[in-house]
């Protein structure tokens, strides 16, 4: 794996070949690893951090609780492993349930069938907890972990100032449709999480999948997301069913998705979403 330095400390892997992106911080005395992909690209990530730095990896920090950004975790249990506490609870209900001993295979089998190019990647998995959790802010040295909500209940930022970077987890998909069907995901946290990064001095973000992007990216995607929330806030208002919702061709332009399934999973969790909330509280 190779590493591309994008400012004084932070080094990144953007390929997207084994998983999500990947990167670490190269701090005076140690190493903070951010994200693991999968186990096989997890310990070709870990070894190849040898190849920037000499210095221990004493961190690695987890943006959510997804496949491809934790089950890489194994090559770093010697490490502190750092996660909101809302990943390690549910790691922790899917290693009872999808990711237990008995079901890892199948999981296995079925990526060779639906997801070949990942299945590889899943040879030798076993799930490991974060042994560090924290609530709303997690510091380590200077580097400042915020936690967000959004993409999932679990998702969170992580970043290095005096090099004005960020880490945006899966909140970002640069350049492509963003996956926003995960059960805990809420547009309206990720709304709000967009406009933090925009107040932030930030001049870097690293995404979750994608390039490397800046604040541009940031605000092509709110203003997408807004304009979405507000047609569609307003089509639930006149009780428009789902499917009319889903297949309304008048949303803004936007990037297509690589995987069509995505974009009407999305916009279904978030016709959910809010005609839930049009429920409750009325809007």
């Amino acid at each position: 794996m190779k590493f591309k330095r994008v400012s004084q400390r932070v080094y990144v892997n953007t390929e997207g070949k084994g998983g999500g992106n990947v990167g670490i911080i190269v701090l005076n005395d140690f190493v903070v690893a951010v994200d693991a992909q999968y186990p096989v690209s997890g310990w070709e990530f870990r070894r190849s951090i040898s190849d920037v730095t000499t210095k221990p990896v004493k961190y690695l920090i987890l943006t959510h609780y997804h496949q491809d950004h934790i089950f890489g975790s194994q090559a770093f249990r010697d490490c502190e492993i750092i996660g909101h506490f809302l990943l390690k609870k549910r790691i922790e209900e899917n290693i009872k349930t999808i990711w237990s001993k008995e079901e890892i295979p199948k999981l296995i089998e079925d990526a060779k069938t639906n997801r070949p190019e990942v299945a590889p990647l899943l040879e030798g998995l076993e799930v490991i907890l974060p042994n560090t959790t924290f609530n709303d802010r997690f510091m380590v040295d200077d580097i400042e972990i915020t936690h967000t909500g959004g993409h999932t209940e679990c998702s969170s930022i992580i970043y290095v100032p005096g090099d004005e970077v960020l880490f945006a987890g899966d909140l970002l998909f640069v350049k492509r449709f963003p996956w926003g069907g995960d059960p805990t995901a809420d547009p309206d946290l990720w709304i709000e999480a967009f406009r933090k990064i925009l107040e932030m001095n930030v001049n870097i973000i690293i995404p979750g999948h994608g390039p490397l992007s800046n604040k541009d990216e940031v605000r092509k995607q709110l203003e997408w997301f807004m304009a979405v929330r507000s047609k569609m806030k307003e089509m639930i208002s006149n009780d428009t069913p789902m499917e009319k919702v889903i297949e309304y061709n008048g949303y803004p332009s936007f990037y297509e998705s690589d995987r069509p399934t995505w974009r009407t999973s999305t916009l279904e969790h978030w016709y959910r979403k809010w005609s839930n909330q049009r429920q409750l509280f009325g809007f």
